[in-house]
């Protein structure tokens, strides 16, 4: 009997899926006042929301292990098994900014000192920054792109094959991807506005209505993408439990 995440509509199921909750995300910021709503959502990695999500990204690592969703040789699946791993702790790391907790414990005086979170453009480009604070900041951006980069770069034939061919795990997949770009979008958004003179009441970061709405997709699509990881692993292990 053939899976609900494998049948022959199962490519419409991320789509609705996305449809869902980014309608249940709007309701819920609807309903609750800005000023309630922030806290939920973000509180550096301790609110309920974030709270929620971790787990869900830690769920990856024994999955992947478990439930191998990767083919082809023994060394194949391992080196695909570790490089998923180290994308799960990465986006736990960005989820709880254990990095620029780190940061801060090592240079406090720099953190304390700089407007702003260090891990920006801007802070590279400060001319009184010392170097070494600046290669820790490099150094993360390296590993962090290189190993995102090179993964999207192995599989994005197959995945734009998968797309036009209708297969359930290339749509997921499809929807992670979308999901990833919408909170790369609302999480710059703001500063973006308030750089262009789109400030005032709605954008200030505790009470605003738009500042919540930003916040309630950033970190709400950042759930959202631990499921949608989930369900694509899920579906590829099946698949190939089916194919063998």
């Amino acid at each position: 009997m053939t899976s609900p995440l494998l049948s022959r509509k199962a490519w419409l199921l991320p789509v609705y899926l996305f449809a869902a909750m980014s309608a249940m995300l709007t309701a819920i910021w609807c309903a609750i006042e800005p000023g309630r709503l922030i806290p939920l959502f973000d509180n550096h990695g301790a609110s309920p929301v974030e709270l929620m999500t971790l787990p869900l990204f830690a769920l990856i690592v024994p999955l992947v292990w478990l439930c191998s969703p990767f083919g082809g040789s023994r060394l194949r699946r391992t080196i695909l098994n570790i490089d998923a791993s180290i994308l799960a702790v990465m986006a736990i790391i960005r989820e709880t900014d254990l990095h620029k907790m780190l940061f801060a414990k090592i240079w406090p005086q720099i953190d304390a000192s700089f407007t702003g979170t260090v891990f920006k453009m801007r802070f590279l480009k400060a001319p009184d920054i010392p170097i070494l604070p600046k290669l820790f900041v490099i150094a993360f951006f390296v590993v962090f792109f290189a190993v995102v980069a090179g993964t999207f770069a192995y599989f994005i034939v197959r995945l734009v094959k998968g797309i036009f061919s209708l297969d359930p795990v290339s749509w997921t997949w499809g929807a992670f991807v979308v999901t990833t770009v919408m909170v790369l979008v609302v999480d710059r958004l703001p500063a973006f506005l308030r750089h262009n003179g789109f400030d005032g009441p709605t954008m200030d970061k505790a009470t605003g209505s738009i500042a919540a709405l930003m916040k309630v997709f950033e970190e709400g699509g950042e759930m959202m993408m631990a499921l949608f990881a989930l369900m694509a692993l899920l579906q590829a292990h099946l698949k190939l439990q089916k194919e063998l």
